[in-house]
């Protein structure tokens, strides 16, 4: 087993002592050639599927200016692809064509909250389009080694019953016991990659203490990942305030399917370095256009270009943004896109999301910088009343994007 992250690729600095509250930090990644890559956080992690940023091929991806060059991977895409390792490809990143990003890898795509597999003490059950899978963690840390990402997060035994299961009985017991042995499996068998583990213990107190007192005595860790994406936002917050005094607050902290803008906010308020932006992505899935600032006094969250408003509405998607489609476009030639199922629609409204996306947590860092971001927050959560930013929960229920022929149901 490991026990200096300095032979690492990957390490996180931060200035901040405090173990609570929001801090600013530096993600560090050695490259051999083109020098070490650095990523500010607060930041968030480029959301794929199969590799790839939803609707955007990565000639594209590349012109959305100042994305962080950080891109998450679930593994639970490729548990089909069985002849990976007989392609010629020598790593994921040269697989997905993720140029010199950070490559995360972890299990499953944060988006999907709902799960029928479970786990069982030798192998985490995964749902996947061929049906369940069976991911044991030794085969797991041999895919690792194949795949070469920078970064990987932990196999673990997620909970997705309901109540009372989360609270009391055997079963959150043998989820943080599970998942403590399948962390030392893969810390065991990884060459290369930085090891993110999951923080477990669900609704209890006790169990979430001892889980990262086990998390803290391994001390080859790179950081912590909070995942527990079948938990209401409000149980979610405060199972990441009962564990966050009791870990090494000197390591990076990434709080998975938390991409929504007030929760990765309160993330953020609370001492989380690293999102994902599952939210553009599913922003884009309803035909809209973000809008919502940190700064300001604008209410409105998103535009709807479904809207029949907008079809003679010739000004750009959102008033003042930069990006490449508001530049270009306007909201009838978005709006015409979308009620003639373009993929042109979807492309557009992706590239604009992302970029909002980033200027949110751009606005994040200055705040920070300013000494303001409680007071931001505070007026942040005033303006956008509680239901503004569900569009993960839509989502997670449509069955077909924007721009498919099958009628579905949208936002009045």
């Amino acid at each position: 087993m490991r026990t200096a992250i300095a032979k690492m690729r990957f390490h996180f600095e931060t200035a901040a002592a405090n173990k609570a509250g929001p801090r600013k930090g530096t993600i560090v990644v050695k490259r051999d050639v083109q020098g070490n890559l650095q990523v500010d956080t607060p930041s968030f992690l480029k959301y794929t599927r199969h590799g790839l940023q939803p609707h955007l091929v990565p000639e594209v991806a590349t012109t959305i200016n100042a994305l962080p060059p950080m891109t998450r991977v679930q593994m639970e895409d490729f548990l089909d692809e069985r002849d990976l390792d007989k392609r010629g490809f020598k790593s994921l990143r040269e697989f997905a064509r993720l140029g010199e990003d950070v490559v995360v890898l972890d299990t499953l795509d944060p988006t999907v909250t709902a799960r029928t597999a479970r786990s069982a003490e030798k192998h985490m059950g995964i749902d996947s389009e061929g049906g369940v899978r069976r991911l044991v963690p030794t085969a797991f840390a041999q895919a690792v080694n194949l795949l070469d990402p920078d970064v990987v997060v932990a196999p673990a035994d997620f909970v997705h019953e309901a109540q009372p299961s989360l609270t009391q009985g055997k079963r959150i017991s043998k989820s943080v016991a599970r998942s403590i042995r399948w962390l030392d499996d893969l810390l065991a068998g990884v060459a290369h990659a930085a090891v993110l583990a999951p923080v477990m213990g669900s609704l209890s107190p006790e169990l979430r203490a001892a889980s990262a007192q086990a998390l803290r005595a391994r001390a080859s860790l790179a950081g912590y990942v909070f995942s527990d994406v079948a938990l209401a936002p409000s149980d979610r917050l405060w199972a990441l305030q009962q564990s966050l005094p009791q870990l090494d607050a000197t390591k990076l902290r990434y709080m998975a399917g938390a991409s929504a803008p007030d929760m990765a906010l309160r993330a953020v308020l609370n001492g989380v370095d690293l999102v994902d932006s599952s939210y553009a992505y599913a922003v884009t899935e309803q035909g809209w256009a973000s809008a919502y600032t940190l700064k300001g006094s604008g209410t409105l969250a998103h535009v709807d270009l479904w809207a029949t408003s907008m079809t003679d509405d010739f000004g750009p998607l959102v008033a003042g943004c930069t990006c490449a489609a508001c530049s270009t476009h306007s909201r009838a030639y978005v709006h015409h896109l979308l009620n003639t199922h373009e993929m042109l629609a979807t492309v557009l409204l992706q590239a604009h999301n992302l970029h909002w996306y980033q200027h949110f947590f751009v606005q994040i860092r200055q705040s920070l910088d300013c000494g303001s971001l409680a007071e931001d927050a505070a007026a942040f959560f005033e303006r956008y009343v509680p239901g503004s930013f569900e569009e993960l929960e839509r989502v997670a229920e449509q069955t077909c994007t924007p721009t498919t022929k099958i009628q579905r149901q949208r936002h009045a």
